[in-house]
């Protein structure tokens, strides 16, 4: 029998975005003029309503559904459509019509496609570059399969900050990401940061899955070993009861000592936070590391 539910704490509590909010309501207007998905509808992500309210969201392209089965995410899982042509274009006159300066672009897994999607992630970069060429660019992709092929299309176009998320502990793979490795995962991030050395890298961690505090250390040293400039780490949230059921709601303090525990495993720029996702505070942190005052 199944343990009883722990109920969702407080602090971990945000409201619906308010129908009347004028900010929110552009943002939906832009994406449905352009006909563009993103992951805070997508993944339901609590900071929807913070984010859609100052006038950005994370954009979803290939697609809204993915070919892999991760048992925490709430993205659809089915065949899917093939890949908007018109997307990339959409993405960037999106992107300027918001007057974002700091854009982020994120995926659905496409193991379906033959380059696995990279060279959709490409035009995208490459479109935004030509309709708002004083706009950063961060892009969160999948794995890509380990191909690196797919990897070198991204990086002949040069996002500004290269993304992908080892998500959980080795150990909570074959629970969590069941079509995914640990090591492939670390290598894509190790390859980015060996083949453009200047390229700030960034990957994602969810904590509640199980983890110990020994496996978090030691994929902390992973992630420093691999070079990456920039950790997230969050609290994990069920998005129902058919996902993976939470087995521990962090504190507040406990995210100060996992913190603590990763800025002595050599992470230089840890953020940490029970509501953090990949994409929070993106481009604040972007500033902080390259030591610009505005994107």
């Amino acid at each position: 029998m199944d343990k009883k539910r722990v109920p969702l704490p407080d602090y971990l509590k945000r409201p619906i975005t308010p129908a009347d909010d004028k900010s929110a309501k552009r943002v939906r207007e832009i994406l449905n003029k352009y006909n563009l998905n993103t992951v805070c509808d997508g993944a339901r992500c609590p900071n929807k309503c913070e984010c859609y309210t100052n006038l950005t969201a994370t954009f979803l392209i290939l697609g809204k559904t993915c070919t892999r089965n991760c048992a925490f995410c709430n993205i659809a899982q089915c065949a899917p459509d093939e890949p908007d042509e018109d997307e990339p274009r959409n993405v960037a006159m999106a992107v300027k019509e918001l007057g974002l300066k700091y854009a982020v672009i994120t995926s659905v897994t496409r193991d379906d496609l033959e380059d696995y999607g990279a060279g959709h992630f490409a035009k995208t970069v490459y479109q935004i570059r030509k309709l708002a060429p004083d706009v950063k660019v961060e892009i969160l992709t999948p794995d890509f399969c380990g191909s690196y092929e797919a990897l070198y299309k991204i990086i002949n176009y040069r996002p500004d900050v290269f993304n992908h998320n080892l998500e959980t502990v080795p150990r909570l793979y074959k629970s969590a990401r069941q079509m995914a490795d640990y090591e492939t995962s670390l290598n894509v991030l190790k390859f980015m940061k060996t083949t453009v050395p200047d390229l700030i890298t960034k990957t994602g961690l969810m904590v509640g899955l199980g983890e110990s505090l020994d496996e978090l250390y030691e994929t902390f040293c992973d992630i420093k070993e691999a070079c990456v400039d920039i950790v997230t780490l969050g609290q994990y949230i069920a998005p129902s009861k058919k996902h993976l059921r939470v087995e521990k709601y962090y504190t507040l303090k406990e995210f100060e000592v996992l913190e603590n525990m990763a800025r002595d495993a050599g992470i230089e720029y840890p953020i940490f936070s029970p509501l953090a996702r990949s994409s929070y505070k993106a481009a604040q942190t972007y500033l902080q590391i390259t030591g610009l005052t505005s994107c």
